[in-house]
């Protein structure tokens, strides 16, 4: 079931016929359109979840800390991003409902910062490198340092899964810099 993937392809072939002369492919369009409608298909899905559970504002701070970190981490893709939604919305609305004592939270965090430390950032796969992304680890392990001190279950939990997504175990973990998009 690759339902976003339809989604994204039916709108950028539509943006295509709108446009033919466009500078940009579909396949190009196809792609950045998935992002984004997996995004907003997230963020509205752990929204509507976490309102009917009563975790709210829980369930949503747990999709922020996943998605900010994510940026500078990188991170496992799944080859479906219907099932990304899914996987992401079933984590965020379930976090919440985990209940961690501060010996355990100081525990996770730390092995959140050591992982980080060692991997981060491992994006499998990288569109362009900036002059910024020497200070991405720095950001993934300062998130990690504030919550020493916030000891939020929700964020060493979403800490946790970030730092457990990043470490090469998957296929296709080894870093590919991508000049083109074709390439991908």
């Amino acid at each position: 079931m690759r339902m976003l993937e339809a989604l994204s392809r039916y709108i950028a072939t539509e943006i295509k016929k709108a446009d033919p002369e466009g500078p940009t492919s579909v396949e190009v369009m196809e792609y950045a359109l998935g992002i984004k409608i997996t995004e907003v298909s997230s963020i509205l899905m752990v929204a509507v979840i976490a309102w009917m559970t009563g975790h709210f504002l829980e369930s949503l701070l747990a999709l922020v800390t996943i998605m900010f970190v994510r940026r500078f981490s990188g991170g496992a893709h799944f080859s479906n991003l219907t099932f990304c939604v899914c996987f992401t919305t079933a984590i965020c609305v379930t976090i919440p409902l985990v209940s961690l004592n501060l010996s355990t939270i100081l525990i996770i965090n730390a092995c959140s910062v050591l992982v980080f430390l060692v991997y981060a950032p491992n994006h499998f796969i990288y569109i362009h490198k900036t002059n910024n992304h020497k200070y991405y680890k720095t950001v993934c392990v300062l998130i990690c340092a504030v919550n020493f001190f916030v000891q939020s279950h929700i964020i060493c939990l979403s800490l946790a899964i970030q730092a457990f997504s990043i470490l090469p175990l998957w296929k296709g973990g080894e870093r590919k810099w991508i000049r083109n998009w074709r390439e991908l």
